[in-house]
């Protein structure tokens, strides 16, 4: 359960980062019209990608550690086949 909300919550910061990331490229290409956002919310979307950023690797050292404890707890146990 535990790993599932975790996984869930990586998913989600990597998606809110590309929606970002490729907002930003629509805003500074501009396609037919040159946009100019307002200082604040150019912060905003930065701090907004850099957390996200944070969050994914966080979450993802997490994910490693359980992953790693699931492996140790595996190898651990005798084999019920012999």
């Amino acid at each position: 359960m535990k790993r599932g909300i975790l996984q869930f919550i990586q998913h989600l910061a990597a998606s809110v980062f590309i929606g970002i990331a490729v907002y930003g490229a629509i805003i500074y290409y501009g396609g037919e019209i040159q946009k100019r956002i307002p200082v604040s919310e150019s912060l905003l979307l930065g701090l907004g990608a850099v957390v996200c950023v944070i969050i994914v690797v966080v979450v993802g050292g997490v994910l490693d550690k359980i992953a790693g404890s699931l492996e140790d707890k595996s190898e651990s146990r005798p084999d019920e086949k012999a």
